[in-house]
């Protein structure tokens, strides 16, 4: 036996130079005196390693128990369950959806006890943490409070008002047993969460005090004097009684967020730390993490900093505002001293022979669950003796063998008897009184012995804006408290690793696209260094991946109104399906363009189809817009302003009668006639067009005012038998010179801005072999099929972009022939299809052309400068009737740009790194110019560096590789990049 013990004493000893040597050899702090590293400067560590011998509690894979962690309701149930010592019989009892396996039998122990009902009829609120008020409720159940015990019992804390009516009672009952009180002001903050050492803490001392606390407990509740309430007693109008819920609603919101700054370099932000590994489960990769609640504003999710729970002997804390305590007995000769209960006081024993001399065991005693002092008259007719079976008290409770002390962590099963002569009574109480290691000296507050986050979660990459998040970081020093940024050593480094590239060293976004979606967790190490303090060591932390505030999305509609003679023109009855169409899924408040031709205006029977169109405006604000699809080669300019001319004139004869003067077309007076208060609504705003030239836009502006315009496949021209192109993605004011181009200045700003239909070919022409379409349009000839899948994978891409929060305005946009639709079957089946499955949960706004125009122009300005769209999408597997229109799903893009330039990235699955397929200079001078009469092997295309269209194998220079290189950087995004 001896020989045991002195190798139990060698092993310690080595683990305690192995700990050593791994703190220094590998920066981890460690802690060999413990039976976890992280509890030293705990005030429950006593507690937490008698109920880990016990096993009921367990910590972390490294060695870790994480007290300042939050606990969940689940793992709070297996705790108490397990030191109530029942078994479930399981018999007639909810089966909660929300609990894990392992801990199922523990919640319905404390269901059969009336303990807790759970939230719902199917959810126990599992994995919310539990909050310091709704511990009190469920300990106070097992002690006897119930759902009709009178609320009569106010508590002495100074925040007692802030403790919901359904907690009085219980919080009452827990201060009178002295299991909780309130922090150095005596506030007990009811609605913070109950960390990991709380927990623990007041579990032991329930199973430490055994069936003696309930009898307390219930000497107490029966001391009110009110006794139990009738069925019909009313209930606080604040908490209604339910007949299948818990009287306590039990789910707490976490607290306010701590204000705690670390480095300047990194801006930390505070949120609460990551949620805790469950005591009492085994850990497995099967295992979900606990969830968490969403944090509010404005809330505080921090653990307490001052102990909750009231260490033996202690008196409660006072205030000047609580109430009065009851008074003790009375003291004089006329009335006996009663008493039916006696607690031992035994003050902690640190095994440090300089303490010996003034320790000081001591006793309370109690009458009907109030303490009571011995009248100065009966001191005399009371006397007492202390025992324990080590032999290390005299009876008066001093130590009077100091070699019978046995080593840390042992007991002393301390008991005391106390004879009270009259009345005559033997009282008596046991304890065990914990023996604790050395006190070791104390350190420098400002000394960092630990780094936690100071948040659970970041946003999804769609809503996160990564130029405001940082890494927030609390530091605390031994004793676990915080360390307020103004003493943090001035050489402190703070790096972080992460292994799947989402974040870089420093802590800020690296890559956006990365972050995994909404509940994925992303693991990561903190290293912290500081020469001047002398530490190095490596954290782990997670953060969980939360929803958060969208940006606002847009879909801009344009419908086409055209033909003249029956057949083929746009009906009354396709106008109105076709906004009841986008009415029954997007609502009624949605606004869209009519795009009418020359020949759908020119016709008197088309009268009612306008004044239907007219009708819209009224109603719904839907704007008129002039369709004109045709390529700019086809007419001179002369001719062309003949058709706008004859367009304007027509459409008033037409749709404003009482506005017709003959012979004015080509009048500046039929415009100036609409353009006042009560006709300038039904003015056209907008050109839906197959292509515009920059004597045409400026035509439409000095003539029409009209300053937005939309098309097919964005600005095109016939070069070399391929189209130039303008920005498939993003609007822009155009170049006075040259549409395809964004303006760069005021001088060379044409005030128009371009929008292209993006649901049709975002990619705009043949970037990767034989993969020319990446999108399908409803209307496209080449598609056979009859249901959306490929158009809906599409907007899929658009909706969850992860670069979406950085872009200046994000939307989709079609133009559609209604009549053509409802003429070819299949392609109405596509549209209705798309439209009816429509992601629901996604905020988009349906608008017209203009109506998006003046959108990018209230969130960029007047000019380019800051305007930006980047999208990563991939291929959706889909092809069309034409074997090279085929979309590869093994491919992946990344579409960026600015007023500046455009870059498109390309990467295969099982590629080590991305390829430039694209390097557009919009910078480049000077602008080629686009004449009207555009011959065709004229080449207006502006496109410098590589491409894959034009020049694909063309080297970029350092120039245009830095200026990538600077723009991935802006977008966040670090992969690696292939540059030749």
């Amino acid at each position: 036996m001896k020989s045991e013990k002195k190798i139990k004493r060698f092993s310690r000893y080595v683990a305690g130079l192995l700990a050593v040597w791994l703190f220094f050899i590998h920066s981890v702090p460690a802690f060999a005196n413990r039976a976890f590293n992280d509890i030293e400067h705990s005030y429950a560590a006593d507690a937490i390693e008698v109920m880990a011998a016990q096993g009921y509690v367990t910590g972390y894979e490294d060695g870790s128990f994480r007290p300042l962690r939050f606990i969940t309701r689940q793992e709070c149930a297996s705790i108490f369950a397990k030191i109530i010592k029942r078994a479930s019989n399981n018999k007639g009892l909810t089966s909660f959806r929300d609990v894990s396996t392992w801990a199922l039998p523990y919640v319905q122990i404390l269901q059969e006890e009336s303990i807790t009902k759970g939230i719902g009829d199917q959810l126990f609120g599992a994995k919310n943490n539990l909050s310091r008020q709704d511990m009190a409720v469920w300990y106070a159940r097992y002690f006897g409070v119930s759902e009709h015990t009178l609320s009569s019992g106010i508590s002495s804390f100074v925040d007692r008002s802030d403790i919901s009516d359904y907690a009085q009672t219980s919080v009452w009952l827990m201060e009178e047993l002295e299991l909780i009180e309130g922090d150095t002001n005596h506030y007990f903050h009811p609605k913070q969460f109950v960390t990991r050492q709380d927990a623990v803490l007041i579990a032991y001392r329930v199973w430490l005090s055994g069936d003696d606390l309930r009898e307390r407990a219930q000497r107490l509740l029966e001391s009110l004097g009110q006794g139990p309430a009738t069925e019909n007693q009313p209930i606080s109008p604040t908490e209604p009684k339910k007949a299948t819920g818990d009287l306590a609603p039990e789910i707490s919101r976490p607290p306010a967020n701590l204000e705690t700054t670390g480095p300047s370099s990194h801006s930390p932000r505070p949120d609460p730390p990551a949620s805790p590994v469950t005591p009492t489960e085994p850990i497995t990769p099967t295992e979900p993490k606990p969830e968490q609640p969403e944090i509010p504003p404005g809330a505080d999710p921090k653990p307490p900093e001052t102990p909750p729970i009231k260490p033996p002997g202690t008196p409660p804390a006072t205030n000047p505002t609580a109430p009065p305590k009851p008074p003790v007995l009375p003291v004089g000769d006329s009335v006996d001293f009663v008493a039916d209960e006696v607690v031992i006081k035994a003050p902690e024993l640190v095994n440090q022979p300089e303490t010996y001399p003034s320790y000081q065991l001591s006793f309370q005693l109690y009458n009907e669950g109030r303490p009571v002092t011995i009248p100065a008259a009966s001191v005399t007719s009371v006397t007492y003796t202390f025992s324990d079976e080590l032999d290390v008290f005299d009876e008066q409770g001093k130590i009077a063998h100091t070699g019978n002390i046995p080593t840390a962590d042992s007991f002393i099963p301390v008991g005391i008897k106390i004879t009270i002569a009259k009345p005559y009574r033997v009282l008596t109480a046991q304890t065990k009184l914990i023996v604790k290691g050395k006190t070791p000296p104390a350190e420098d507050p400002s000394v960092i012995s630990s780094v936690y986050l100071a948040t659970n979660n970041i946003p999804q990459s769609i809503t996160l804006d990564p130029a405001s998040w940082s890494m927030p970081y609390i530091f605390r020093n031994a004793k676990g408290e915080v360390i307020p940024s103004g003493l943090l050593p001035s050489d402190l480094k703070l790096r972080i690793e992460d292994s799947r590239g989402i974040f870089d060293q420093d802590g800020h976004i690296a890559n956006l696209h990365l972050i995994p979606p909404v509940n994925s967790v992303i693991p990561f190490k903190i290293e912290v260094e500081s020469s001047s303090q002398g530490i190095h060591f490596i954290s782990d932390a997670e953060l969980t991946v939360v929803p958060g505030e969208r940006k606002k999305q847009y879909f801009a509609v344009s419908l086409m109104l055209q033909g003249q003679d029956p057949g083929s023109t746009t009906t009354v009855e396709q106008i109105e399906q076709a906004r009841q169409l986008l009415m029954d899924h997007f609502g009624p408040n949605i606004k869209v363009t009519w795009a009418m031709e020359n020949r759908f205006v020119f016709v008197e029977t088309n009268r009612p189809q306008l004044k239907k169109v007219l009708e819209y405006v009224d109603q719904y604000g839907d704007e008129v817009g002039i369709l004109d699809g045709y390529p700019n080669n086809l007419y001179d300019l002369p001719l062309w302003e003949l058709r706008m001319n004859e367009w304007l004139y027509m459409y008033r004869y037409n749709a404003l009668n009482e506005l017709h003067q003959s012979n004015t077309m080509g009048s500046p007076s039929v415009f100036e006639g609409m353009d006042t208060d009560q006709y300038r609504k039904y003015l056209p705003k907008s050109l839906t067009s197959f292509t515009v030239n920059p004597e045409q836009t400026q035509w439409l502006k000095d003539h029409f005012k009209i300053t937005s315009a939309m098309g097919w496949s964005a600005t095109q021209y016939n070069v070399n038998g391929m189209y130039g192109e303008g920005s498939p993605l993003m609007p822009y004011w155009s170049n006075k010179d040259n549409p395809m181009v964004p303006a760069q200045r005021v001088s060379d700003n044409s005030g128009t801005v371009f929008m292209n239909s993006i649901t049709i070919d975002p990619i705009g022409s043949r970037y990767t072999k034989d993969s020319s379409r990446w999108t399908l349009h409803p209307g496209d000839p080449y598609v056979n099929e009859t249901d959306a899948a490929p158009q809906l994978y599409i907007a899929q891409q658009y909706l969850d972009n992860p670069f979406q929060r950085i872009n200046t305005v994000n939307y989709l946009s079609i133009i559609l022939d209604i009549n053509w639709l409802a003429s070819n079957p299949n392609m109405s089946e596509i549209w209705e299809n798309f439209v009816n499955h429509f992601p629901d949960d996604r905020e988009v706004e349906i608008v017209g052309v203009d109506a998006l125009k003046q959108i990018y122009e209230s969130s960029a300005g007047s000019n380019n400068d800051h305007a930006e769209f980047t999208l990563m999408f991939r291929g959706s597997g889909f092809k069309t009737a034409m074997d090279s229109n085929n979309s590869p799903a093994n491919l992946r893009y990344l579409w960026t740009e600015n007023a500046s330039q455009r870059i498109i990235l390309s990467k295969e699955d099982g590629d080590e790194a991305w390829s430039v397929i694209d390097f557009t200079d919009y910078t480049r001078s000077p602008v080629p110019k686009t004449p009207y009469n555009l011959n065709k092997n004229t080449d207006v295309s502006y496109i410098t560096g590589r491409n894959f269209k034009l020049s694909p194998t063309a080297p970029l220079t350092a120039e245009e590789i830095q200026r990538i290189k600077d723009r991935l950087k802006q977008i966040y995004f670090a992969e690696e990049v292939n540059y030749q």
